[in-house]
């Protein structure tokens, strides 16, 4: 029979990180369309898209069972390795938000991270958008399990998963406004 261990609070979700980038867009409005981009980002894009920090392994995409889209993304940030399995949330041409229960090894141990990923452009002016890369990372019992397994403060880990993502936003982002671009231009 299983027992609550009372003497441990109940799980409290807590965020782990907030990183927010952005970059230029320079395509009309009716040509951009970000969530058609996501779905259909072949592995070599995704991976040119980290050139420095070679962050970006894998790409590909499928469908839940009940139908959404789903964005599968494998990277290495800070030194984790993450499996993202991104489900479609808002899907629009200059919205798109994602959700993931993201798988995380840390050396050999694996756990679990909360992702919502968010990508906009917003327009600016003639052909001209501000694209913005949103990430929000939050503990899962999983990861707070792990937490008290090695001992490690919660601030600390918040402090070097914030550290990492903002690094790995910083990063990302131009190159994924420039590949949104080339692709929009590419429809004219």
């Amino acid at each position: 029979m299983t027992t609550l261990d009372e003497s441990r609070p109940p799980f409290e979700r807590r965020i782990l990180c907030e990183s927010s980038a952005k970059f230029t867009i320079n395509a009309p409005s009716s040509l951009i369309d970000i969530t058609d981009w996501l779905y259909t980002l072949g592995d070599q894009e995704y991976i040119n898209c980290t050139p420095r920090s070679k962050a970006h392994l894998a790409a590909g995409t499928t469908t839940t069972p009940d139908g959404r889209r789903m964005s599968i993304n494998v990277e290495d940030i800070g030194g984790v390795l993450i499996v993202e399995h991104y489900v479609e949330d808002i899907s629009e041409k200059l919205h798109c938000r994602v959700h993931s229960i993201s798988d995380n090894l840390v050396g050999r141990e694996y756990t679990a991270t909360e992702v919502v990923w968010e990508l906009i452009a917003e327009p600016k002016g003639d052909d001209y958008h501000e694209f913005t890369n949103n990430v929000w990372v939050w503990t899962t019992p999983s990861y707070d399990r792990y937490l008290d397994a090695h001992r490690m403060p919660y601030e600390d880990a918040r402090h070097d998963y914030q550290r990492a993502v903002e690094l790995h936003n910083a990063e990302e982002t131009p190159f994924f406004a420039a590949s949104i671009e080339r692709r929009a231009l590419r429809n004219r």
